[in-house]
């Protein structure tokens, strides 16, 4: 997965500014995040609808920071991934689902540090890392969320991206 995703950041940032599929898309993903809505920590994620988890893991996003046009280069290397591997599922819920595992790693969890004081004046630090399941729906959700402002750029140029990490790449070592 990494090189296809170096590649496709190299080559969405030397088309982001010249390109109007791709600026378009960058535009339309700032959006989606600004407009997911509130962060709610993971533990309280239980019973929410699918739809409201997705728009939670979208909001995460843009809290840590991700910028848009590496979310844009991720979906457009999973679709390059997938067309480059002949043995890759053709099924659009595969790429959808593939998408959003990919990124909803960058920004996944609740990550808390508390330093507690114990009877003997003695600090211990103590740390909570809760991470959502990624159930089938929301993965679903989020990854239609996520590939619908890219639908072009999809298109458009996943052969520019498998052309640009062939020539650009770094050569596989011989077995």
């Amino acid at each position: 997965m990494r090189p296809f995703v170096t590649a496709a950041i190299a080559y969405v940032g030397l088309r982001a500014s010249n390109d109007k599929f791709i600026a378009a898309a960058i535009g339309d993903m700032r959006r989606v995040l600004e407009d997911a809505g509130l962060v709610e920590i993971a533990t309280r994620l239980k019973g929410m609808s699918a739809t409201k988890r997705a728009k939670i893991g979208l909001a995460r996003l843009r809290v840590e920071g991700v910028p848009p046009q590496r979310i844009v280069s991720i979906v457009l290397a999973v679709a390059a991934l997938i067309e480059a591997d002949a043995t890759a599922p053709r099924a659009k819920e595969f790429q959808t689902v593939q998408t959003c595992k990919a990124v909803h790693r960058l920004a996944s969890g609740t990550h808390r540090v508390w330093v507690v004081e114990d009877h003997q004046g003695r600090k211990r630090r103590t740390e909570m890392h809760a991470f959502p399941k990624s159930t089938g729906r929301v993965l679903r959700e989020m990854g239609q969320m996520l590939e619908k402002p890219c639908e072009w750029v999809i298109e458009k140029h996943v052969a520019g991206v498998l052309a640009h990490r062939q020539r650009y790449g770094r050569p596989r070592a011989a077995s």
